[in-house]
């Protein structure tokens, strides 16, 4: 369970400095999203070695890493809408949010 979240975790962050490098998204909602995607990695990171050590529960983790990581795929679609990015660029951030939806209902 926590590898595919942490899989999914790479995938957004991929996504998001994709979108936010591209032109059309605004520069300081491209840095407030690049600052939520950097902040969910590190959180990311501690929740693997919190996991490791036995001072957090797997399950636990990966909820909490998940609910994050959708939060930022939903703003970095919504920035997304409204810029000029490539229908592809914005397809793949979609179907990154329609996973981490179905990974979430799942649970």
């Amino acid at each position: 369970m926590i590898r595919k979240v942490l899989a999914a975790v790479a995938v957004v962050v991929s996504l998001t400095v994709v979108a936010c490098g591209g032109s059309g998204i605004d520069n300081d909602e491209a840095d407030k999203i690049r600052d939520h995607a950097a902040e969910i990695r590190q959180d990311a990171q501690r929740a693997a070695e919190d996991v490791r050590s036995g001072t957090k529960d797997a399950e636990e983790a990966a909820k909490e890493i998940e609910a994050d990581s959708n939060d930022l795929a939903n703003e970095t679609i919504d920035a997304a809408k409204d810029a000029n990015l490539p229908d592809e660029a914005r397809e793949q951030l979609e179907a990154a949010q329609e996973q981490l939806n179905a990974a979430q209902d799942g649970n």
